[in-house]
């Protein structure tokens, strides 16, 4: 039996910044954190029979790894020519909530292939295979933060130059880490959703000297601006949320809705200064910054929450037997 994992994450900053549309052009950069809200792959070879027994929202029961409907698992099975398994895919939270989940399935399912394989691997392997995989392959209009993020662990600022990826670890403090895990509220809007949409229509938007451009480089300024609140102030963050929010807004359409909207002024009314919706927009979580003086009314007011801890650990095989 084997059993590997790979973080979500919380995106603070920059997101947008790391489409290729966006990259033909200009540098990016994302500011974000892992969470111990994960993707777990668990399998074992088969003794007894062959072929793939995968088990995910459906249930595959076939011959040969291209049989295989699910695009990112049969091109992982594919690739290294791995059959007679029995694997089951199993998630803290659903799919389409804005928490890279989808990446986070392809770092895990890397990590449980390559495990079985022997072959030697590293964080930077799982991220960029990853990125291979969903943009480069099976053709995502996704960008490339979500498999670094979740084969790190962390807390990153990571930077992206055509292709080329630069991720550097953010030193802050205990104090700082446990200011984000307790001031940081993730309120659920909507139902999941596919994300490929909204994103497909971001690219084509961000065209050169595009409005959508202009923005997206405005929310790369707010990275920088954000790592240093994280070193120094932890309470601007929310403040910083806002102005993002903001700018997020004017990208593109269908970011928000009615919904969104008044549950984001609601958070605003009971104590958080600043907030934004996580992944590409229309449903998933809202990630509202509340200081430590607001929690309870805040709290009292919006119950439904997830909780999390900041995942120092990255995508991994965590059991073996």
């Amino acid at each position: 039996m084997i059993i590997a994992q790979g973080p979500l994450r919380v995106s603070l900053f920059g997101g947008g910044s790391d489409l290729p549309a966006f990259l033909t052009r200009n540098e990016g950069a994302v500011l974000s954190f892992a969470i111990n809200r994960r993707v777990f792959i668990v399998g074992h070879p088969f003794t007894h029979r062959r072929g793939i027994l995968l088990k995910y929202a459906e249930t595959e029961d076939v011959t040969r790894p291209r049989d295989i409907r699910h695009p990112i698992a049969r091109e992982i099975l594919t690739r290294y020519d791995v059959s007679d398994l029995d694997i089951a895919v199993m998630s803290d939270v659903p799919a389409g909530t804005g928490l890279g989940s989808s990446s986070s399935f392809t770092v895990a399912f890397l990590a449980f292939v390559r495990h079985l394989c022997f072959v030697p691997t590293t964080p930077v392997d799982l991220a960029r295979e990853a990125c291979e995989i969903e943009i480069d392959v099976l053709k995502e209009p996704i960008g490339y933060q979500d498999q670094w993020a979740s084969a790190l662990g962390g807390v990153n600022v990571i930077s992206f130059a055509g292709n080329e990826v630069r991720a550097e670890t953010i030193g802050i403090t205990a104090a700082a880490v446990t200011a984000l895990e307790r001031n940081i509220h993730l309120v659920p809007i909507g139902a999941p959703r596919s994300a490929s949409g909204l994103l497909a229509r971001q690219g084509q938007q961000t065209t050169a000297g595009s409005k959508a451009e202009r923005l997206t480089r405005r929310m790369v300024e707010l990275v920088d601006v954000g790592r240093q609140a994280l070193l120094t102030d932890v309470d601007a963050i929310g403040p910083l949320l806002h102005q993002a929010w903001a700018l997020k807004l004017q990208v593109t359409e269908g970011v928000t809705n009615t919904d969104i909207d008044a549950l984001y002024e609601r958070g605003r009314k009971f104590g958080a200064t600043g907030g934004k919706l996580l992944g590409a927009g229309g449903s998933g979580y809202l990630a509202f910054y509340v200081p430590q003086s607001a929690h309870g009314q805040f709290q009292t007011n919006l119950v439904n929450r997830l909780d999390f801890t900041i995942s120092k650990t990255g995508a991994n095989v965590i059991h073996e037997s």
